[in-house]
């Protein structure tokens, strides 16, 4: 049986090197160092060569100003990392911000004309403190131009950093969602499964003795079913995200589900199961449709005259001609709506609704009616929000 998965946390947690986050978090803030040092470097060399018509020295002086600035810029980026990790008032740290920089520029500058007295020989005795050096007349050797352009590159990666988080968010969300949506599959499991497997054993057990020619019939239909149930038990835990079937797998596992319950009541049940072929291969997350059959027998063999009727239809269908495309899927039986004081606890129903709305959102519908003493739970997803096929299922 074929599963797609969602990305789950462990599939980022277990392996950092093949971690596309971890790489990121790692990489980008050096190789945006880098790229902006670079770049940096390049633009002050052909600005300086206007002034400083040797092209040596011009090289020197380039990479002595792009060098110091990027270590100056990483122990900056250091304690500005350090300085937003507190619990400052905004205001706060926005002046930290601002003084870390305008204080990281000043020193760069000074850094950069210490070490641009020691390259140029042309900055000799020959001139004054006060003189301007030889090739010291490009805009990028104004003095302001350093805790300018710290602020630029601060912003820079603020605004990277922003990003960043946002992203972090973003999956962190991801991953919520997925552990609630897996944490829903298991309630309507571990709720579908247990008074059903009592049932059935009680079922063979009582064939054993009366019917022994149907245990194997009993078994092998309680096999399938809890097979099905088992669908994301089957993978490791860690890495197993929320499956989405083919509808068809659903509908065979009602199947089975429905055939051992007929053993169990006899002709007291009649059931059928129309499934269109075009439906038959849209994906769906499983355990959608077995609440609604669970249901349909539950509360229909105490409101339905005998027989309880139960019928399932999956097709597709175009509510009119210019409408998009459809997946119906009814479960209907007969007998009348019990309210939850009368019985029903509305749990696999909400849960229904919920998973509906999480995943599909406004492209999901569900509703429960009651007509003509017959009970119709229906859900509606629009074909274009569904999982597509795969090749396997096809």
């Amino acid at each position: 049986m074929a599963t797609a998965r969602l990305p789950s946390p462990s599939d980022v947690e277990s392996s950092p090197q093949e971690d596309p986050v971890f790489s990121l978090r790692t990489a980008l803030p050096l190789g945006l160092q880098l790229l902006f040092w670079t770049i940096y470097g390049i633009v002050f060399y052909g600005t300086l060569l206007r002034y400083l018509p040797f092209p040596p020295i011009a090289q020197y002086l380039a990479l002595w100003a792009a060098g110091s600035g990027l270590a100056i810029s990483s122990f900056m980026g250091f304690g500005l990392h350090l300085l937003l990790g507190t619990t400052l008032h905004p205001i706060g740290k926005t002046a930290g911000v601002l003084g870390t920089v305008a204080g990281s520029g000043a020193g760069w500058g000074g850094l950069y004309y210490w070490g641009a007295g020691a390259l140029n020989p042309f900055a000799g005795p020959v001139l004054q403190l006060t003189a301007t050096l030889p090739g010291q007349g490009a805009l990028l050797t104004w003095p302001l131009a350093f805790p300018l352009l710290f602020l630029l590159w601060c912003g820079l990666a603020l605004g990277v950093r922003h990003l960043h988080q946002q992203q972090t968010q973003r999956r962190q969300l991801l991953e919520a969602e997925v552990a609630a949506e897996r944490a829903r599959l298991r309630m309507l499991r571990y709720q579908l499964n247990p008074h059903f497997f009592f049932n059935a054993l009680n079922t063979i057990g009582a064939l054993a003795e009366n019917a022994p020619g149907q245990v194997q019939t009993a078994v092998r239909e309680l096999s399938g079913f809890l097979r099905y149930t088992l669908l994301d038990s089957t993978e490791d835990a860690k890495t197993s995200a929320v499956q989405v079937v083919p509808l068809r797998d659903e509908l065979e596992a009602a199947r089975h589900y429905l055939t051992v319950e007929k053993i169990r009541f006899e002709e007291e049940l009649q059931w059928t199961v129309d499934l269109d072929e075009e439906a038959a291969t849209l994906r769906i997350p499983a355990f959608l449709v077995l609440p609604l059959v669970e249901n349909a027998i539950k509360h229909g063999q105490r409101t339905s005259p005998s027989p309880l009727r139960v019928a399932i239809r999956g097709q597709m269908t175009t509510a009119a001609p210019s409408a998009p495309p459809r997946l119906i899927v009814e479960v209907v039986n007969t007998g009348h709506l019990r309210s939850e004081g009368k019985g029903g606890t509305g749990t696999g129903l909400d849960n229904v609704r919920a998973r509906l709305d999480a995943r599909y959102a406004d492209h999901g519908r569900f509703a429960l009616t009651e007509e003509d003493g017959r009970v119709r739970a229906r859900i509606e997803i629009d074909a274009d929000a569904l999982d597509k096929p795969s090749s396997a299922n096809a």
